[in-house]
């Protein structure tokens, strides 16, 4: 037994380079009787020594359930800021270091919990997760540029009536073709206004009501249209209500590859927790 331990945490994952180098990963929560509530990574270079390398615990409850070691130097570490926490903010840590640091390299990604952890190289790499409405995701990493960054939206002229927002990509110039984080789907999100309004021209026949909800890696807002079900979106065009949280989601369209898309999550003030 190289390491145990008794009412504090427990272990979730392990993985080694080799026979002498590995990582593992653990939690533990004050209300399960923890006194040292928190997640933890232990790391060893001999194969039998496992030291504390990192230790979350600003508010007690985050949790690690991932791990994967890329080289000697080189692991990441995953789970969420807070288990069962509708918004809080995935853990995807990362060091480069045999682990003296560690960067969040989590896009953002809210109301997610990383599971595991699968790398095809050191730049590309899937990840599954679930939320607390035990709806589980496939993540995908990539060492693909983002895209830049967009200057801040400012009101632009409304589009003529045959021009609708929010269609089936490919998008028309100034939207963002999007992928949002808990759907498998992909829309054509244009940016809200300075004052966070939103464009008021969907698809013919679509009850769905255009909402300043999403937001990119940048931090840059876009609209999207807010459904409760498939029939408020533009089932002509294919469209469906993927929902997310609280019974209210967005409507996408199937993914196709008319384009890379940019990832985006719904933020925190549209969750609504029932």
């Amino acid at each position: 037994n190289l390491i145990s331990d008794e009412g504090n945490f427990y272990f979730n994952d392990i993985s080694c380079f080799d026979e002498t180098h590995c990582i593992a990963v653990g939690e533990g929560f004050a209300q399960d009787g923890s006194t040292q509530p928190g997640a933890r990574v232990y790391a060893t270079t001999d194969g039998e020594t496992f030291n504390l390398v990192h230790f979350e615990n600003s508010t007690g409850f985050e949790s690690l359930m991932a791990a994967y070691m890329v080289s000697e130097n080189e692991h990441w570490v995953g789970g969420t800021t807070r288990a069962g926490g509708l918004v809080a903010p995935a853990l995807m840590l990362h060091s480069t270091d045999a682990g003296k640091s560690y960067k969040n390299e989590n896009n953002n990604i809210l109301g997610q919990m990383v599971t595991a952890f699968s790398f095809v190289s050191s730049s590309h790499a899937y990840a599954t997760s679930v939320n607390a409405m035990q709806s589980c995701s496939l993540l995908e990493l990539t060492d693909a540029p983002s895209p830049s960054p967009s200057p801040s939206p400012s009101p632009s002229p409304s589009p003529s009536p045959s021009t609708p927002e929010y269609e089936k990509p490919p998008c028309q110039a100034g939207e963002a073709e999007a992928s949002v984080t808990g759907t498998s789907g992909k829309l054509c999100a244009p940016p809200c206004s300075a004052s966070g309004s939103c464009p008021q021209n969907p698809p013919k026949d679509v009850t769905a009501t255009p909402a300043c909800i999403l937001q990119d890696q940048s931090g840059n807002h876009y609209c999207a249209l807010e459904c409760t079900k498939t029939s408020e979106c533009d089932q002509a065009g294919g469209s469906t209500c993927s929902i997310l949280q609280g019974g209210k989601g967005v409507c996408t369209y199937a993914a196709s590859k008319s384009g890379r898309a940019t990832f985006m999550t719904v933020t925190p003030a549209e969750v609504v927790v029932v």
